[in-house]
């Protein structure tokens, strides 16, 4: 957490920025919906890449700050409507916007979020700005594409992880590569450090998933802020889950051990246990961490990798996160 403290001071100028992005004039319940989930607390992930990226290639992080705040009022409105379609009730440790409110609420402020999103990420300096929005705009119709293929999967009893990791190469890393992207652009950064930022931010934002995948099943309820095993109830298609059922066709014993989908266990300190067993956790964690080395070897061709190197540091806190 030493790093989020050290960038405190540029975590609260991003937090400012949003909340200014919500106008007295709006009706109070649109108004007040919107800023109780801006400001339920959050790291800011995406905003600090967007502004980091572009300090990493020598750019001014206040001519990123309008894009880094649409960046951050976007990734919102996907919670918002995500919670919606998961019929979650906690997020970051508070109520949802649904449940808080109700359903139309909560759909109202999504879409209202995209309309901040779009008009803040028009005020980025950059002589490229075109360029900028037209990312943004792919960046939004990619992460729908994922949250529709989530939802889809849902659906159906089997997935190939050529699939899955389709859906959260657009769900969640196309989010954290064009937040690396849009900033390294901003900071006039060259193509090859552009590249490198996408790319940086793509593998994370794999990794990240992956990770939260495993996190949905043995994190602790307390730090995660939402149910621990929300994806079990709905019978998520998950890293986890594809790899457990890919283990069990491939060990007879264990098959004949354990059940034959991840949704029947009697209880989720049994799902935790047997997933330690068959050493699917610690291989999960392997695999994020490949994601993870693949995004520092990127970044550090922009920036060496050392403590004074956020970006780093951020990617350090990541990579062995609780929650």
């Amino acid at each position: 957490m030493e790093v989020f403290e050290k960038l405190a001071p540029l975590s609260d100028r991003v937090q400012q920025e949003l909340e200014k992005a919500v106008w007295e004039s709006f009706p109070v319940t649109l108004r007040e919906p919107i800023l109780y989930f801006l400001k339920t607390p959050g790291k800011k992930i995406r905003p600090l890449f967007n502004l980091l990226s572009c300090q990493a290639v020598g750019g001014r992080i206040e001519d990123a700050l309008p894009a880094a705040v649409g960046l951050e009022l976007f990734h919102d409105f996907t919670l918002i409507h995500d919670d919606i379609m998961d019929q979650d009730e906690l997020r970051r440790g508070s109520l949802t916007i649904h449940k808080k409110w109700d359903v139309g609420t909560a759909i109202l402020a999504g879409d209202a979020l995209i309309g901040m999103a779009y008009r803040s990420m028009q005020q980025a300096r950059t002589d490229r700005l075109e360029e900028v929005l037209h990312l943004f705009s792919e960046g939004v119709i990619k992460v729908c594409e994922g949250q529709a293929l989530d939802k889809e999967f849902e659906g159906r009893p089997q997935i190939s992880e050529a699939e899955y990791l389709e859906m959260i190469s657009k769900k969640t890393a196309w989010l954290f590569r064009i937040s690396c992207q849009i900033g390294a652009i901003i900071g006039g950064g060259t193509e090859a450090q552009i590249d490198a930022m996408a790319e940086f931010g793509y593998q994370l934002g794999i990794g990240f998933q992956i990770q939260d995948d495993l996190l949905d099943f043995v994190a602790d309820e307390s730090k995660l802020g939402k149910h621990v095993g929300s994806d079990l109830q709905r019978d998520k298609k998950t890293y986890v889950t594809l790899k457990y059922r890919e283990l069990l066709e491939k060990r007879s014993p264990a098959g004949k051990t354990y059940p034959k989908n991840i949704y029947q266990f009697a209880s989720l300190n049994e799902l935790k246990a047997a997933l330690y067993e068959l050493g699917l956790v610690e291989e999960t964690q392997q695999v994020v961490e490949g994601y993870i080395s693949r995004a520092l070897q990127a970044l550090e061709t922009v920036q060496p990798l050392n403590p004074e190197n956020h970006l780093y540091q951020i990617t350090q806190f990541l990579r062995q996160r609780q929650y």
